[in-house]
């Protein structure tokens, strides 16, 4: 009886998972492959880790935002990621540059695997420093448009009318004099 239970534990982890997307289009041509609408540039394919009916159920449409893509195989299980160009604006580790430190720290040593760069994208980029000088333009624009919006008026400092103060000098002594101060309360 231990056996069975046994035999249907592996059981359980050997099944195949089902898919959460629809199956993608896949053609290679040379060093090029097409991946559903978009065209890719096979940039590295350490080990022929690049399997085409393992890519086609593991890739997600999701993945079609990225430039490049990177997979592994460990335990004879494809793994996916995507990264930007680095000229968009993301996170370091998601940029073109981080795609060797995620082969070193995240891939085992000696892998197979691939490197998928876009080439001909569905989405695109606008440049940086057309966004920064829109944003600059439209500051200085907003701030002439609002200079006048509020009237200057002056602040004047409220009077109060001044208590009386009566001064008594008591005893003229030798070298000192005291001075007692009063007030009076003005009644209104």
């Amino acid at each position: 009886m231990s056996e069975e239970k046994e035999n249907n534990k592996e059981n359980r982890f050997e099944k195949k998972q089902p898919l959460r997307h629809p199956l993608a289009v896949v053609a290679q041509n040379e060093d090029k492959v097409k991946i559903n609408k978009q065209l890719y540039r096979i940039a590295v394919n350490e080990g022929d880790a690049l399997d085409l009916e393992v890519l086609r159920r593991k890739y997600d449409p999701y993945l079609d935002q990225y430039d490049f893509l990177v997979g592994d195989v460990s335990s004879e299980h494809l793994r996916l990621k995507g990264f930007y160009k680095d000229i968009v604006r993301t996170a370091i580790d998601r940029k073109e540059k981080a795609i060797a430190d995620y082969l070193i720290e995240y891939c085992n040593p000696g892998t197979a695997y691939f490197v998928l760069e876009l080439i001909s994208p569905v989405h695109n980029y606008q440049n940086r420093d057309n966004k920064h000088n829109n944003f600059r333009h439209k500051r200085k624009y907003n701030a002439n448009h609002h200079k006048n919006n509020f009237k200057k008026r002056r602040v004047h400092k409220a009077k109060f009318p001044k208590r009386k103060v009566i001064a008594v000098q008591k005893g003229r002594g030798h070298k000192h004099a005291f001075v007692i101060k009063k007030k009076e309360e003005q009644s209104n």
